[in-house]
């Protein structure tokens, strides 16, 4: 089985409306997710339930759909760890959501082959100058640092710019953390920031809707696709 971790906030868990077909669809065949009690079920949206409030339709299943596609037969499980109006802070080792990732990615190893990292968040760290400052450095140590835990140094890295529908006058440092996503892609091998040109938010100008997300999803899975 192929194993992917995703991580980051709300955009990464996902809360696109759901609507038809999402809502009665049949579980996947040939892709799962790893619960919360570390459980491999057959997925289908939501993917996760970080805020089961809120969580709807994110890029996770539909990547996992487009990387299917291209592979005759084979396994895609997702490790959902994302969490909504979560800082950097907390991604960086030491960090409790970091340090739960690590814990989950490990367990799911135990049953395949980790062949991705799926990223996208930033948007709680651009409101404040202090957190937009640190942004590219916490990121860096990030990514260098679950490559290194996770024995990953060659698996691809998978990033999402944040949506051009951010409204400036809530989030006025949207520019300064893509540009550090940016600074990720020329520095890291194997790291691939997908564009999120065009994608439209669901009425509150942050979160994708369902459509979007799902187009995001298969950016993600294109890049991801370059390194194979």
């Amino acid at each position: 089985m192929r194993v992917f971790l995703l991580i980051g906030q709300s955009n990464m868990a996902g809360r696109g409306v759901l609507e038809e077909p999402d809502i009665n669809a049949e579980p996947e065949k040939n892709i799962y997710k790893l619960d919360g009690n570390g459980v491999w079920l057959n997925a289908k949206e939501p993917v996760h339930n970080d805020k089961p409030e809120l969580v709807g339709v994110g890029p996770g299943l539909t990547f996992a759909r487009t990387v299917l596609s291209t592979f005759n037969g084979g396994k895609v499980g997702l490790i959902p760890c994302a969490v909504g109006g979560t800082k950097m802070e907390r991604w960086v080792p030491g960090g409790d959501l970091y340090e739960r990732a690590v814990s989950r990615a490990r367990l799911a190893l135990e049953s395949g082959q980790l062949s991705g990292i799926l990223w996208a968040q930033g948007e709680s760290d651009s409101e404040l100058e202090a957190d937009a400052a640190v942004y590219k450095d916490r990121l860096f140590s990030l990514i260098t640092s679950l490559r290194k835990e996770l024995n990953a140094e060659e698996v691809p890295f998978v990033a999402a710019k944040l949506g051009g529908f951010i409204r400036p006058a809530e989030y006025p440092y949207t520019d300064q953390i893509n540009v550090a996503l940016e600074s990720a892609a020329a520095v890291y091998d194997k790291f691939f920031l997908a564009d999120s040109a065009g994608l439209t938010h669901k009425g509150d100008y942050l979160h994708y809707d369902a459509a979007s997300a799902k187009e995001l999803g298969r950016r993600m899975a294109e890049g991801w696709l370059t390194f194979q």
